[in-house]
């Protein structure tokens, strides 16, 4: 029960208990075919927001994550493994299954197997796959939607890892020219590096240069949180949460969804009753818990860069370029000018507002602690 309520993965079911707002902008641009860049800091949920919103509408969908993939061929490769499971699920019945096979990918030459248990399985056996070849295997998928009158979605996550692999951007061009062509496939993309995702599809020289509405994920408000966890307080302890406790769950997680979750799990499997005292406790275990992570994060970075992360903690601003930054944290203009970019390239700061800020809050409190 209580793992449902705060999940440390992906929330689903009565724990998605937020983003009523999100979900129905993201349900309607899929609806209506509008492609849609997440754009989001990590950790904000943006994954569990996408899945939510599928389920919930019954939409078909394929799900590449881009960070488990090594190589542009292997990223078309997959793109036609999934077609070829989605297409399964769209057509019913070995001959009409063969028929739709035989209309719309023949060129992909098609082989139809019977599984286990009496589920068949298509596969492509085309042994080289080209540019404009996964163009048109896009392109036949929508157009089998359109037939069925199927509404389907295309997810591409962790998005921004496709500069990696694809470095003549040639698949990315492969995309666009589907998703232009599309009329039954909406494409959703995101990514846990923000600022990276965010330049495929705002700097003129990339092939996805404004092809999708950019969709900015904010906090989740401080409102949906208490109405939440004061129902579910009165449900356990048949009262609620005093507003110290309230003020320092908020204040150790800062809103994020991640953190929430792993704070709250613990005070509800915790024996003893909510105090001040105990949300200090299991926040502080949460911390040492995540400590090795925390630190494999920061191994990352420079020694520079960790100083000037460390100084961002507690004193967000402004102007990081100006000679009082420079004094207070102990760091040259020069380095700053060349350190604060790597930080916000990696997501570990943000610009937001023109405030240049840490908004994890367990790095504040690691290096309090440590």
């Amino acid at each position: 029960m209580m793992t449902s309520l705060f999940p440390l993965g992906l929330a689903s079911g009565e724990a998605f208990y937020d983003r009523v707002t999100e979900r129905a902008m993201l349900k309607k641009s899929i609806e209506n075919g509008r492609h849609t860049a997440l754009i989001a800091p990590r950790r904000f949920g943006k994954t569990s927001l996408i899945k939510k919103v599928l389920d919930d509408n019954k939409i078909h969908y394929i799900w590449l994550d881009f960070m488990a993939i090594t190589s542009k061929e292997e990223a078309q490769q997959r793109f036609l493994n999934h077609i070829s499971e989605l297409i399964v699920k769209m057509v019913h019945g070995q001959e009409a299954l063969l028929k739709k096979m035989l209309q719309y990918f023949t060129k992909f030459k098609p082989e139809l197997t019977l599984g286990i248990p009496g589920i068949f399985n298509v596969t492509f056996k085309i042994e080289k796959i080209s540019h404009a070849g996964i163009t048109d295997a896009l392109v036949m998928l929508d157009q089998l939607a359109q037939d069925h009158k199927i509404r389907l979605a295309i997810v591409c996550d962790e998005f921004q890892e496709i500069i990696n692999i694809d470095k003549e951007a040639t698949l990315q061009a492969s995309i666009r020219h589907a998703a232009e062509r599309s009329q039954a496939i909406t494409y959703l993309f995101s990514g846990s590096k923000h600022r990276p995702l965010r330049r495929l599809f705002s700097g003129k020289e990339n092939p996805l240069y404004a092809l999708c509405e950019i969709f900015s994920l904010e906090r989740i408000s401080e409102e949906d949180y208490r109405d939440y966890l004061q129902k579910e307080a009165k449900n356990k302890w048949e009262q609620p949460l005093s507003e110290e406790i309230l003020k320092k769950i908020f204040s150790f997680t800062d809103y994020y969804p991640k953190y929430i979750n792993a704070l709250c799990a613990k005070l509800w499997f915790s024996d003893e009753k909510p105090t001040p005292e105990l949300i200090d406790k299991l926040w502080e275990n949460y911390i040492f818990s995540k400590k090795t992570d925390i630190v494999e994060e920061l191994n990352d970075l420079t020694l520079n860069q960790r100083k000037l992360l460390r100084y961002l903690c507690y004193y967000p601003t402004r102007s990081p370029y100006s000679h009082e930054t420079s004094k207070n944290s102990g760091l040259s203009v020069s380095t700053i000018q060349t350190s604060l970019p790597i930080l916000l390239d990696k997501d570990f700061v943000l610009e937001i507002e023109g405030s240049y800020r840490v908004l994890d809050p367990t790095f504040k409190y690691y290096f309090e602690k440590f």
